[in-house]
């Protein structure tokens, strides 16, 4: 009798025990596959967010010219002022040759017109005539300009004689918060599955949590040109991140990476194969060690419009944590596919459409899955450097095999859909600070040299899952706020 009632106790604290541990499984599996998810979409949307603003840093902006045709040059072929607005019409439609050759003209017509002078030494130097360029700069130098055209000249010089080097380097460091709504992706409905039986969340941790997190970015790039003439080199890069929650510790996130690859140039023809290291920290205990490899062709079918294709692979291995001791499940192979069209409407608007369609094999089928996703993406180039840029990407992920833990005996497989709208807006702090706001003296004009390229971004993001197990459904609003600021050596 006594050991009829151990063994019923035993297997009632055994039942407990696979409930508890199913709930715990399940809560665990949705925070690192959401964090894990969240690292590896920083990387590119940070790239997306500097590509903005280096092409906007870079975006000749005019403010006349919009309103001249070619008709009004036939007509007035010699009239300096016609040709000079032509030229800037022709630099904000991106005919930048075209306006090459008209502040040429202009400049056979008249030489000592130094404002003509500098918008041709830019164009070279966009055109990546350098020697060309160097030498109107210097021609410049020796006419009666500004101080501020000449240390303007100076820059363009000194950029000149960067971009010649065969090695290059970059520095990018990122700083900033953000606030979520619902931080531990906990369900939206606040009942979850354990062994297919539909029970409330009533542990305030389980539920959804806001919270605020300090953020740090930093990533070196280097490249080597090889010296050949169609611009081959090798690189690598270096990137660390890190997220410290206020209140939920727990999910404290750091990630580090090193990339080593090479780009192969020809003609209008680009492939750049990549290998990759990447480690990820939750809580400050590592929990993810991946090695991968990729490959990118890109086509540039006309000067507007740009073809890519990727292919990829990863080998993941998890390693359990305090938090979880299933993590190991999750271990398995990668593999991933991408295609897109970048189409430059004009050199300030441009819009990308990206495909992924992507196959994770893991230890445990309940834990594989196949995935879909398109995603939209539009950046508008403001004058003055500032940028907005907006996408919405939608994703299905199908998984292989029912998790009992989570559904019982039903064979229910998880389908998860996912709808992600995210709008970014930055502009350099130079467009906020006056060129006067620290004095005139040598320091000050260090400390605004300093302080003017740092881009602030703001974004707002609002991330929606639907699945058919309650467990994963659920969503999350996002503000963030960056300062970047980039170094070139």
């Amino acid at each position: 009798m006594k050991s009829l009632r151990w063994r019923c106790g035993t297997g009632l604290i055994v039942l407990c025990g696979m409930l508890i541990t199913g709930a715990t499984t399940t809560s665990a599996q949705q925070s690192v596959d959401v964090r894990t998810d969240e690292a590896r979409n920083f990387i590119g949307d940070f790239t997306q967010i500097m590509d903005a603003a280096e092409r906007s840093r870079l975006l000749l902006q005019t403010d006349d010219g919009s309103d001249i045709s070619f008709a009004d040059v036939l007509a007035s072929p010699d009239d300096v002022v016609l040709n000079f607005r032509w030229a800037k019409a022709q630099i904000a439609r991106g005919d930048v040759r075209g306006a090459s050759a008209t502040l040429e003209r202009i400049l056979v017509l008249d030489p000592d017109l130094a404002a003509v002078r500098l918008y041709y030494a830019i164009v070279l130097y966009r055109l990546d005539s350098l020697d060309e360029a160097r030498a109107q700069f210097e021609r410049l130098r020796a006419m009666n300009v500004s101080p501020d055209v000449a240390a303007d000249i100076d820059r363009y010089l000194s950029a000149i004689e960067t971009r010649r080097k065969r090695l290059h380097q970059y520095l990018t460091v990122t700083f900033g918060s953000q606030i979520d709504s619902n931080r531990n992706a906990a369900p939206s409905d606040k009942q979850q599955l354990v062994t297919g039986t539909l029970t409330n969340i009533t542990a305030s941790e389980d539920k959804p949590r806001n919270d605020i997190a300090h953020i740090g970015a930093m990533r070196y790039d280097i490249s080597y040109d090889l010296g050949y003439q169609e611009g081959h080199e090798v690189f690598a890069a270096l990137t660390g991140y890190g997220s410290d929650q206020v209140q939920i510790d727990s999910l404290d996130l750091g990630s580090f990476s090193v990339d080593l690859g090479a780009r192969i140039r020809g003609g209008y023809f680009s492939l750049t194969p990549v290998i990759n290291q990447t480690v990820q920290s939750l809580s400050r205990e590592k929990y993810l060690t991946s090695r991968s490899g990729r490959l990118r062709a890109d086509w540039n079918i006309r000067p507007d419009t740009n073809l890519y294709g990727e292919v990829s692979y990863a080998d993941e291995r998890y390693q359990n944590t305090t938090e979880s001791s299933a993590l190991r499940l999750h271990s398995g192979q990668r593999y991933g596919a991408r295609t897109g069209v970048n189409y430059a409407w004009s050199p300030s608007n441009r819009t990308t459409i990206d495909l992924n369609a992507g196959k994770k094999e893991a230890a445990r089928n309940f834990n594989s899955y196949d995935s879909l996703s398109a995603e939209l993406i539009h950046a508008y180039l403001f004058g003055g450097g500032s940028y907005i840029s907006g996408s919405v990407r939608y994703g299905l992920d199908q998984y292989r095999d029912p998790d009992f833990l989570v559904t019982g005996n039903s064979p229910q497989h998880r389908q998860d859909r996912t709808t992600r709208l995210r709008l970014t807006y930055g502009a350099p702090l130079s467009q906020m600070l006056p060129d006067d706001l620290f004095g005139d003296s040598k320091t000050a004009g260090q400390i605004y040299a300093f302080l003017a390229p740092i881009n602030w971004s703001v974004t707002g993001e609002y991330l929606n899952t639907e699945s058919n197990i309650p467990n994963y459904e659920y969503h999350n609003a996002r503000a963030q706020f960056f300062l970047t600021r980039r170094w070139e050596f």
